[in-house]
């Protein structure tokens, strides 16, 4: 496999895994404003996995897209954006000061995921677009003989 293959499969891989790790946060979350009091811990070091995805998609693009550094630019957004969702949270000071600033690490929530799916689904169309290079023509057996 080539750099720009695995760089692109790690694209996907890992902005699925944030795709995911978003939706069992908002499940986590969801079950301690419906009182499980101990899935608020669970959702921070969750929290923490996910913030890795957003992280290792733009390392994984960025391994794909070089030296065209430009096509990495919608990743590099969502490791920036994902970085402060994540530390918009304040260290999960739930009905702490400063409740409008944290809110955006709600508000935060649907952007990374629009972003996620769209660079996962173009890394998977680019991925698809690539000739298959496990077969070569000589490697290939002729057509059956028609009789």
């Amino acid at each position: 496999m080539d750099r720009r293959r695995i760089g692109l499969w790690g694209t996907v891989i890992f902005a699925g895994a944030a795709l995911v790790g978003v939706i069992v946060q908002l499940y986590l979350i969801g079950g301690f404003l419906f009182g499980e009091t101990d899935w608020l811990d669970a959702h921070k070091d969750f929290g923490k996995a996910v913030h890795l995805a957003y992280i290792l998609t733009f390392l994984s693009a960025l391994l794909a897209a070089w030296p065209n550094w430009r096509l990495a630019t919608w990743p590099f957004v969502l490791a920036v954006l994902g970085s402060i969702q994540a530390f918009s949270a304040g260290r999960g000071d739930v009905g702490g000061d400063n409740g409008a600033l944290h809110a955006f690490h709600a508000a935060f929530v649907p952007i990374v995921v629009i972003l996620a799916l769209f660079i996962g689904w173009a890394a998977w169309r680019h991925i698809r677009a690539m000739p298959d290079t496990t077969i070569t023509d000589s490697d290939r057996s002729p057509p059956p003989a028609r009789t």
